[in-house]
């Protein structure tokens, strides 16, 4: 995200694949999270094959813990991710992720590119 600072980071990147390997982020909020939206697109090859949006926040109803936080403070999550692929074919992958909240403001956003031209 070019106007804030986001961390992120993978532990054992070339393990992907096959294995469960750890992420950790972490961001300062720029705005509070009472209602919290996530929308996030696969593409491939440069073109957008899969989008999904889904509500993580919402009154009487939150899936994170972090549903509630106020502006300034400071986000963490740190946990496994499996993704059980036994071969990902060669190509340009990217995960567009944006997180925004009731007033349609973005609280968060990034891309992940993957680029796999190896033979297996």
């Amino acid at each position: 995200d070019p106007q804030r600072d986001f961390a992120f980071s993978i532990d054992r990147c070339s393990d992907i694949t096959t294995h469960t390997f750890n992420i950790r982020a972490a961001i300062v909020l720029s705005h509070s999270i009472k209602e919290l939206y996530v929308k996030v697109d696969l593409i491939i090859n440069g073109k957008t094959i899969l989008s999904y949006s889904e509500t993580l926040c919402e009154p009487g109803h939150s899936k994170l813990i972090f549903c509630g936080k106020k502006k300034g403070e400071h986000l963490y999550y740190e946990g496994p991710v499996t993704l059980g692929i036994k071969e990902i074919p060669q190509g340009d992958y990217t995960i567009s992720a944006k997180l925004t909240n009731e007033d349609h403001v973005t609280v968060a956003c990034a891309d992940f590119t993957v680029k796999n031209y190896l033979d297996y």
